[in-house]
């Protein structure tokens, strides 16, 4: 299988100022981060920081579609954070969409708040509780079988992945039925920020090194630099394109991305900044618009194709005797 490798579009680069609106949430979001982190006191700031512009680009960039003002709506794309402890970057993502506030955010990790160190169902945008990594694939793979050949909706699934999880086993009984059902509708991103709990991953910053094994199964690969908006943007595009198998978008991040100490720094795994250092970061950072907000496009209004309820049918065999289950 071949890799398919980013390449710039035929009509040119786009100009810096057409992605300046995705700079400003990135921004916003980065700053959520480590504010609820450091508010918190613990978090994971670093992981969040190293998929803040993919996520960005996604829920912001044109091709996610979800109507805001109703989770519940089955035409919505599904986000799955597999690499559940980014939870920090989830929540900044909705604040970016207008439904989160600051002082919700700054509620993050304490009890009672819905604002969880791991995403739960208690938020109304989480579809499923991820946390104990190498399973939020396989829950995105589910929502892709349902929306292909249950419910027959268009709707896509996105599942972010972290590099140290491709270690565990489940990932890849995921990508081997995906392949197997030709999930199109499936597109995993995975952040490869090289340094995992323990130090540096198994693959370092070496995406053929995924590419080669994710694609021998029969997904398509897309390989970008994950802090290029218009690398980030081509990928979901082409993404969307492909008709025939899932997609793997593999990109290279650093970790802690946007604050010179913590970048591609071991050693700060699930650590949150103090308040000296946050206030440094606050200086790299930049100027924060905290009133940015950012439009998602609605999904298209259509109804599952699901069958009618029908009474089960009444029990063929005598109880009374020995019969195979399977007979039964």
């Amino acid at each position: 299988m071949k890799t398919m490798k980013e390449t710039k579009p035929n009509t040119g680069t786009p100009q810096r100022e057409s992605f300046k609106h995705l700079e400003r949430f990135a921004r916003l979001i980065r700053y959520s981060i480590l504010a609820a982190t450091t508010q918190a006191g613990s978090g994971h700031p670093t992981s969040s920081l190293s998929a803040t512009d993919l996520m960005t680009g996604l829920l912001f960039g044109g091709s996610f579609h979800y109507d805001v003002d109703h989770p519940e709506h089955p035409n919505n794309d599904r986000l799955i954070f597999s690499k559940g402890h980014a939870s920090p970057l989830f929540y900044a993502l909705w604040l970016a969409a207008g439904k989160v506030s600051e002082k919700e955010m700054l509620s993050y990790r304490q009890f009672g708040s819905v604002f969880e160190g791991h995403p739960t169902p208690a938020f109304p945008f989480v579809e499923a509780a991820t946390g104990s990594l190498g399973q939020g694939l396989s829950v995105g793979l589910g929502m892709a079988l349902n929306a292909k050949f249950l419910d027959k909706l268009s709707y896509r699934t996105y599942v972010l992945l972290g590099d140290s999880e491709m270690a565990e086993g489940s990932q890849w009984e995921a990508i081997q039925i995906a392949a197997h059902y030709q999930l199109a509708n499936l597109i995993g991103v995975l952040d490869v920020n090289r340094l995992g709990q323990r130090g540096e991953t198994m693959y370092g910053h070496d995406l053929e090194a995924y590419a080669r094994r994710i694609g021998a199964f029969g997904w398509a690969t897309i390989c970008i630099d994950g802090h290029s908006f218009p690398e980030i943007l081509e990928a979901y595009q082409k993404a969307m394109k492909i008709s025939d198998r899932p997609v793997m978008i593999i990109a290279k991040t650093i970790k802690g991305k946007g604050v010179s100490q913590l970048e591609d720094k071991d050693g700060w795994h699930g650590k949150a900044l103090e308040e000296n250092e946050f206030k440094r970061a606050l200086e790299e950072l930049g100027d924060v618009d905290k009133s940015a907000r950012g439009a998602i496009p609605k999904p298209e209004e259509r109804k599952a194709d699901r069958p009618t309820p029908m009474e089960a049918k009444p029990l063929r065999y005598d109880r009374s005797k020995k019969v195979a289950t399977r007979a039964a």
